[in-house]
């Protein structure tokens, strides 16, 4: 009777979690099409399950804005291998007779079997941490609520009944007479413990702790997928379906003869592989934690963001799914009427199936929009596309990616532009520049510098893509004149575009006007193409992506460096050679596209580490991966920032340092870094100088009729300061 009774509770428990799971493959599949490969390179995605899922590699990782919760990887390992003992005992519930032990030999059971039970005590011990921490040391974002304590109590529940069912079925065999079963250390001492007890007292006590061990088994089963722990079942999907190309900001090629989808702005116009996204959040909270919106107190928790999208696309479902099926009663009940039965009934069912559709379409339709509804303008606006988020994520979620495909649908579609970038698109459109100084003007920078330019030497090694910054903007110009200083000192084979340069559209495409950025794309790749181009530097990590990860959708197929490689390889080749002493102390910032989205972090600092620097080096606590954000990507450069800057953020992290000199490898981060010493009154202290000036300023510099400038003294409290 016990077994068909489990068997019954069996049967219910994993029916009701199929239908669950279905609901969730439903929700996810209405999604678009998604563009990139997903079942490629079978290997390595499953060594991916085994690295990230089952090692817990990027849980495991630390950083400066988060401690790993250890105990978390404790509780998850030892989840894992007591579900094995957890199978077991489900098994038995249907076959008494089945044990572990007829599938392998002693050697190996006995060990297993001590290991299962070693950890439901370090799973206990865990979880008492997780409580205390949550209620006494109260993290931010990681609240003590009902569903974690439900969650925690359950986990804990099922370690406390594994060892009272143990416990008393050992005190049941030390009554009788019997030794205890072997390789079950910690339940052998709660049997001790229980021992006496009355046979029936013990057996009736084991009988209890094994049903309640099954019935919270099956429950919990079967509440994950309405809890926070839902993560345990989106994240191994979602690993396994991860971007695996070099591409890590990989934005589709938007079709812009589809007038019905323009960007997002329902969650089915998201690709079904950013749907499954937002089951597998696992609330870890690093993303939020690393944000430099939300550590600036910007409206913007990427955290918040993917749970919000997650509602939303499972409230739509449920709301789809209710229409769906009363269209399909409505066939059925026409069907039957066409056959001969249209009697009073069915005409008052069919009437009351039109009503009800009419009011379930309704009901959908009039759904609040996703974008500028459940997910608000200045969410999506705060967003600076440093990809922080994306890069502590644990399960590669891709946040950046979201966002920059709804702001697509807020411009495109919407109109709803904010007044500053507005103006900035109409630069670029008229004057193919963010500052809107006249094309014309775009090589006034060259004056008196012998910069040869195409038409000059039509077939270089080289392309200088020169940028709009590096063009238009007065500080920046210094630093592309210092570029041009390395390059002719190296003897590199390179030449410009002149005036034939346009922007790229980086600002254009990440702030969500794709189709201003196909039109510049275009026009560049022309031009590109036309010259025969086959290498570019450029001195802009967003010109950098673009032109590599970008241009290739229109035809722009190019080898792209940044101008740190190539200064960081001339430096090795010995073809760049400090014979002057640079300025005192240094420390870099990592800019978020030449970094997290292109990979770079060591040319930078390899050419610091050949420079002759007063007092060294020093890294910020935020560094490389961890970096942060100077405030300017995703077109907020071009944008007013109400509330506490990012910029002075991150300028007072350098300026914290104790360094007089912060070195950049980015126009846009040199010009936030400089405004952000401005703000905080430290001009004097704190001095922004792209890489390739201090590589210059330590060159020779040679003067008609002049010996070589001898090596300067000790620089002093700033150094020299040139333009190259």
């Amino acid at each position: 009777m016990s077994i068909l009774v489990f068997a019954a509770l069996l049967i219910a428990a994993f029916g009701f979690f199929s239908r669950t799971m279905l609901v969730m493959v439903r929700a996810a599949q209405r999604g678009a099409p998604d563009p990139r490969p997903r079942l490629d390179q079978l290997p390595k995605r499953l060594a991916s399950v085994l690295i990230y899922f089952f090692g817990q590699k990027k849980v495991a990782e630390e950083g400066p804005m988060h401690m790993t919760s250890k105990h978390h990887l404790w509780i998850f390992w030892g989840f894992l291998l007591i579900t094995i003992g957890t199978a077991e005992v489900v098994v038995q519930g249907v076959f008494p007779a089945f044990a572990l032990q007829q599938l392998m030999p002693s050697a190996l059971y006995l060990p297993l079997r001590w290991l299962i039970d070693f950890f439901n005590l370090v799973v206990l011990v865990m979880i008492g941490w997780a409580f205390f921490r949550r209620l006494a040391i109260k993290p931010s974002l990681i609240p003590m609520n009902l569903d974690a304590a439900i969650i925690l109590g359950a986990i804990g529940a099922l370690m406390l009944t594994h060892f009272l069912y143990h416990g008393f079925h050992g005190a049941l065999l030390m009554s009788q007479g019997l030794p205890l079963p072997e390789g079950l250390a910690v339940s052998d001492v709660v049997a001790r413990w229980i021992y006496p007890t009355p046979e029936a007292g013990a057996e009736l006590g084991a009988n209890i702790a094994y049903w309640t061990h099954v019935v919270i088994v099956l429950a919990f089963l079967n509440y994950l997928p309405y809890s926070k722990h839902i993560h345990l079942l989106g994240a191994l999907p979602n690993i396994f379906l991860r971007n695996l190309s070099d591409r890590k900001l990989d934005l589709p090629k938007l079709d812009l003869e589809d007038e019905n989808q323009w960007g997002v702005g329902r969650i089915e116009q998201f690709s079904w592989k950013s749907l499954v996204d937002n089951y597998a959040c696992t609330e870890c909270a690093r993303c939020s934690n690393y944000c430099p919106a939300y550590n600036t107190n910007k409206n913007l928790s990427p955290m918040q963001l993917v749970h919000d999208l997650r509602y939303e696309m499972l409230d739509r479902d449920d709301k789809r799914t209710k229409l769906e099926s009363l269209e399909r009663q409505l066939v059925a009940a026409e069907a039957k009427s066409h056959n001969g039965h249209a009697d009073e009934h069915t005409r008052q069912v069919l009437q009351s199936l039109a009503d009800q559709i009419k009011s379930a379409k309704r009901d959908y339709e009039n759904m609040e929009p996703l974008v500028g509804g459940r997910i608000q303008a200045d969410t999506l606006w705060a967003c600076t596309t440093c990809g922080a988020c994306q890069e502590v994520c644990p399960v590669f979620i891709e946040h950046p990616l979201k966002i920059i495909q709804m702001r697509q649908n807020l411009v495109l579609e919407q109109e709803q532009t904010p007044g500053d970038l507005a103006r900035t698109f109409r630069n670029i459109e008229r004057q193919s520049n963010p500052w809107g100084i006249s094309s014309g003007q775009r090589m006034d920078w060259a004056e008196g510098l012998d910069v040869p330019t195409i038409e000059d030497n039509p077939d270089p090694e080289y392309i200088l893509w020169v940028g709009c910054a590096g063009a238009f903007d007065q500080r920046i110009q210094k630093q592309t004149k210092a570029m041009i200083s390395i390059l002719k000192h190296a003897e590199v084979d390179y030449a410009v575009l002149g005036h034939a340069e346009g922007c790229t559209g980086d600002p254009a495409r990440r702030a969500g006007n794709e189709l201003l950025f196909q039109m510049q794309a275009e026009a560049n790749v022309e031009t590109l193409n036309e010259a025969g181009v086959v290498k570019v530097i450029t001195s802009c990590p967003h010109c950098l992506h673009t032109l590599r990860h970008d241009y290739p959708q229109f035809g722009g197929n190019y080898e792209v460096i940044h101008h740190t490689q190539l200064i960081a390889h001339l430096m090795e080749t010995d073809k760049l050679e400090p014979v002057r002493d640079s300025v005192r102390n240094v420390t870099y910032h990592d800019s978020c596209y030449l970094g997290r989205w292109n990979g770079e972090y060591e040319a930078p600092r390899a050419i610091l580490n050949k420079l002759p620097i007063y007092g060294g080096v020093v890294e910020m606590a935020r560094s490389k991966q961890h970096g942060f954000c100077c405030g300017a990507g995703g077109g907020r450069m071009f944008m007013e920032e109400e509330g506490p800057r990012v910029n002075t953020n991150r300028t007072q992290e350098a300026l914290d340092t104790g360094c007089t000199t912060v070195a950049v490898a980015c126009p846009f981060c040199n010009i936030m870094l400089t405004d952000g010493t401005k703000e905080l009154d430290a001009e004097e202290r704190l001095q922004v100088l792209d890489l390739a000036e201090l590589v210059a300023d330590t060159l020779p510099r040679v003067h008609p009729g002049v010996a070589t400038d001898p090596p300067p003294q000790d620089p002093g409290p700033l150094g020299p300061v040139g333009d190259g």
